[in-house]
């Protein structure tokens, strides 16, 4: 019997012996001296005002070295295309778990306690969570102007649409004359809720700023050059400011593409003259990351007794959430196969990106993430 070197054998994973024996850094390990701990203060409403926000009680605690406000930086947002997502939120805040200020200490747990200290007056709005809902005329307007936005994708902009984001959509043939010629025509409704990515590292990033200026940035991210990106726009700094050092990612699933946390951390470590880290708690990741989208989709079908679809409409309705500062390219990834596995003549496919007062949604990868493929099979 032939001996193989590769086929039959054993084949390591290189990092397989750091991550077992506890060696790996990740990101939330990094350590640079001096470092302080960042936390965010998010908003308990899902749609209000920002009237007021005192931090005299926060600055008092000891330890804290920097404190930000959405109105120390106002005008500054973050996305991966279309930037609609404020760092800090200064006037609105859009779901619950949206950024409102942020804290530097020299401990978690008196940033954790500043952080509980700011107080901030809210004007509650109404708020619409189902995207079927949000698009009726009636409920509230979440984004004045969204083709105002820099990166809109104004080819795919659904601005005709209350709370609009993006459509998507694709004809085929003449679908209504393929229902009239089909002898059964069928139609489902389906839902499909939000899922988490479920990754075990929750995001994490540390930013130190060099005494001439250069940006060191640590961060659990998929993409460090797109994340570097993302950070120079948000910021208006040229991109060779920054440098992304590479550290191991504890899972990611689709879910680690987007640097929201980077400018809070930027702003704090600017104000404190020390590198600021951030780590998100579970209960942030859940109510602040990027699930995939929430979904309705309806499908109709026009089928023919000899097992032949001669005709199908399809369209899918995502709550994109809060914002679209987390979708890669404003669209989604929903779209792929939707026509099924047969030769149908007649098809009328759209998706439609609709603004509502839920967490923003991102893009998660693997089981579950062609939200249309229940309705086909």
């Amino acid at each position: 019997m032939a001996n193989f070197k590769t086929v039959g054998t054993a084949v390591p994973r290189n990092e397989g012996g750091d991550k077992v024996s506890g060696h790996t850094i990740y990101a939330a390990d990094v350590n640079r001296p001096g470092t302080l701990w960042g936390k965010i203060l998010r908003s308990p409403y899902p749609h209000a005002r920002i009237r007021r926000v005192d931090v005299e009680k926060a600055r008092a605690v000891p330890g804290v070295k920097a404190i930000v406000t959405g109105e120390e930086v106002r005008g500054h947002l973050i996305g991966k295309q279309i930037r609609d997502m404020p760092v800090l939120c200064w006037d609105v805040a859009r779901f619950v778990g949206d950024r409102v200020a942020a804290v530097a200490a020299d401990t978690l747990d008196a940033a954790e306690e500043a952080v509980h200290l700011i107080e901030v007056e809210y004007e509650q709005l109404p708020a619409v969570f189902d995207p079927l809902e949000a698009l009726k005329p009636a409920s509230p307007l979440l984004h004045e102007n969204v083709a105002g936005y820099d990166g809109a994708p104004k080819n795919i902009l659904a601005a005709d649409l209350h709370n609009g984001l993006t459509r998507l959509s694709w004809r085929k043939g003449d679908v209504e004359k393929g229902f009239r010629e089909a002898d059964l025509v069928l139609e489902h409704t389906f839902r499909v809720p939000a899922r988490h990515q479920g990754y075990l590292e929750p995001h994490a990033a540390t930013v130190a700023i060099d005494l001439d200026g250069r940006i060191q940035v640590w961060a659990a991210v998929k993409n460090p050059f797109g994340v570097r990106s993302q950070l120079a726009n948000a910021l208006g700094v040229a991109e060779e400011r920054i440098r992304m050092n590479a550290v191991n990612v504890g899972g990611e699933f689709g879910g680690k593409g987007d640097g929201v946390d980077l400018p809070v951390a930027y702003f704090l470590a600017q104000q404190a003259k020390k590198p600021v880290k951030i780590v998100m708690t579970y209960a942030e990741e859940l109510s602040a990351s990027n699930p995939a989208h929430p979904t309705v989709i309806t499908i109709r079908s026009g089928v023919k007794r000899d097992g032949r679809i001669v005709a199908r409409t399809i369209r899918a309705v995502h709550a994109s959430g809060a914002y679209g500062a987390l979708k890669s390219n404003s669209s989604l990834a929903t779209w792929h196969y939707a026509g099924g596995q047969y030769r149908i003549d007649n098809t009328d496919i759209e998706f439609l990106q609709i603004y509502t007062n839920t967490v923003p949604g991102g893009y998660y990868r693997s089981p579950g993430a062609v939200a249309t493929a229940p309705g086909l099979r």
